[in-house]
């Protein structure tokens, strides 16, 4: 570890790598098909995957739940908001036109942050090409 440390704060400063070091020494046990991404460092995560569900409840005033796979066995939860709980935000507005547009087996970026259940809710989103 004293050498992981040295590395990392010759490489990125002492600042940076009291940041890093903790998160790839907690990464190191994590199941293999999962790596170390996707993470987070304060500023959202992201999640990258090909979209294999979706469960819609717009019609009765909810939002939508995407769930992409990312890995061989990964599968993660991605929250787009209701656009009627509170002001309509454009933003919201938008991830629902892409939902719209989406299809199974689309190649979709989330980014936003993770709740306490694990699930991302979606700040952006977009459809990748293929």
């Amino acid at each position: 570890m004293n050498s992981l440390w040295k590395l990392f704060a010759r490489r990125f400063g002492c600042a940076l790598a009291l940041t890093l070091v903790p998160l790839l020494l907690s990464s190191a046990g994590c199941d293999s098909n999962q790596g170390l991404l996707p993470f987070s460092l304060g500023f959202g995560t992201e999640v990258v995957g090909r979209l294999v569900e979706v469960d819609d409840d717009r019609d009765l005033d909810g939002g939508v739940d995407l769930t992409l796979k990312t890995g061989m066995r990964s599968r993660e939860i991605v929250r787009v908001p209701s656009s009627f709980r509170g002001p309509p935000v454009e933003t919201i507005r938008a991830m629902h036109r892409v939902v719209d547009l989406a299809k199974i087996g689309d190649r979709i970026r989330a980014r936003g942050t993770r709740n306490d259940s694990g699930v991302l809710n979606a700040e952006t989103l977009e459809i990748l090409p293929p």
